[in-house]
């Protein structure tokens, strides 16, 4: 069977949902800078070495870290949410 033929089966099973949803923006741009600011403090503390590849490393790593932290603490544990669902629906 042809990709698209497998594409389009999979397109017409009907078992697709979309969903609408809201972002505090406030609130995720605030997510964002504070996570930037940690990973900048924490790459400007491990990295003893010169080379830039090593300082942008940590600090994506630590950014990311932060980010999924913050989010998952804003989300669940203070339950001020940064993403909501509002509703799913199917979709075509």
């Amino acid at each position: 069977m042809s990709a698209l033929r497998l594409f389009l089966a999979e397109a017409d099973a009907g078992w697709h949902y979309a969903a609408w949803v809201s972002v505090d923006l406030r609130l995720f741009v605030f997510v964002v800078l504070i996570a930037a600011l940690i990973g900048a403090g924490v790459a400007a503390i491990l990295v003893k070495s010169r080379r830039a590849r090593d300082y942008l490393s940590v600090f994506v790593l630590g950014f990311v870290a932060t980010l999924a932290l913050l989010l998952l603490v804003f989300n669940e544990i203070a339950q001020h949410p940064v993403f909501v669902v509002e509703a799913f629906f199917p979709f075509p």
